[in-house]
């Protein structure tokens, strides 16, 4: 990631921290106290409350393109940037930021125009951020799950229901574990091919109904500090084994 242009980097990644808020401070919760930036950030949505939701549009956009003058917020704010971009999965953690926020957004402009300049996988999280729905079965979403994984892992080879020695990495996830199972197929699923939750789920053969109750379950319990990141670190591991192995069915591809 220190390949693209640090100081424009640096400021896209405070607009996507700021316009997406609360996300970063749910992420980030195990580094403590964060109510400089989420008073700085109530503020500025004060200053145009009909508008909170459209961040990606004329002065809340550019409000949220600059940084803040106050030296507390903004030092907070760059010390969590300087997290996502010293982390080799930060364009993981950047991704979601992005996914909350609409394409027209100063965060999304500034890091498209300087995609060309970074890293295959931030290019990726860049632009793979703004094809992803923003919602699933009518929740959204927690952290988008990226394609990262097209062209290594068979979505074909993915049951509904994953094997126990698939399974073994989310073991120490503290997770419900039939619904966390589900999940990681689907989430396996998009991994491969980049589908939308649902589109994943229809694929596995697993019902809307089930859709849902796995991301209302899974979504509540992601919310818990650490557990994103923990689990999407989980994801990786699942992938890299099935990835190994193959389809353990033992099957004619689908």
């Amino acid at each position: 990631m220190t390949q693209c242009q640090v100081g424009d980097l640096d400021l896209a990644t405070i607009s996507a921290l700021r316009g997406s808020w609360p996300l970063a401070q749910d992420t980030f919760a195990e580094l403590g106290s964060m109510d400089t930036v989420a008073a700085h950030v109530e503020a500025l949505r004060r200053t145009h409350p009909e508008r909170t939701g459209a961040l990606g549009d004329g002065r809340v956009a550019r409000t949220f393109g600059h940084p803040p003058a106050d030296t507390l917020p903004a030092a907070t704010l760059m010390a969590l940037t300087v997290t996502i971009l010293d982390d080799p999965s930060g364009h993981h953690t950047l991704a979601q930021f992005l996914s909350a926020l609409p394409s027209t957004s100063t965060a999304h402009i500034r890091l498209r125009q300087h995609a060309p300049h970074c890293s295959p996988a931030m290019t990726e999280a860049i632009r793979g951020s703004v094809r992803l729905p923003r919602k699933a079965a009518g929740q959204p979403a927690f952290f988008p799950q990226l394609p990262t994984h097209r062209g290594r892992l068979d979505p074909r080879t993915i049951p509904a229901v994953l094997p126990e020695h698939w399974a073994a990495p989310l073991e120490d996830l503290d997770a419900p574990r039939r619904q966390l199972r589900r999940d990681a197929a689907i989430r396996l699923v998009q991994m491969a091919t980049g589908r939308s939750r649902r589109s994943a789920a229809l694929y596995l053969g697993i019902p809307l109904g089930s859709l849902q109750s796995s991301t209302v379950t899974i979504r509540a319990w992601q919310k818990e500090p650490g557990n994103a990141v923990a689990y999407q670190n989980a994801l990786h591991r699942v992938a890299e084994i099935a990835i190994a192995e193959g389809d353990p069915r033992g099957t004619p591809a689908r």
